[in-house]
């Protein structure tokens, strides 16, 4: 899922489902539709190991 900082404007693909609950609930993020991809690159967050 894909999320945009408000602040910077990053957008950032999230795979972990608790990084991606606590991001939903977070007033500094947004999440990103299919159509905006396109205007700026997508920055990974690293995978959890484990």
């Amino acid at each position: 899922m894909l999320f945009r900082n408000k602040k910077t404007g990053l957008i950032w693909e999230i795979v972990d489902e608790d990084h991606i609950q606590r991001l939903k609930n977070d007033d500094d993020y947004e999440v990103v539709k299919e159509k905006e991809q396109s205007k700026q690159p997508v920055k990974k967050s690293p995978t959890k190991k484990g």
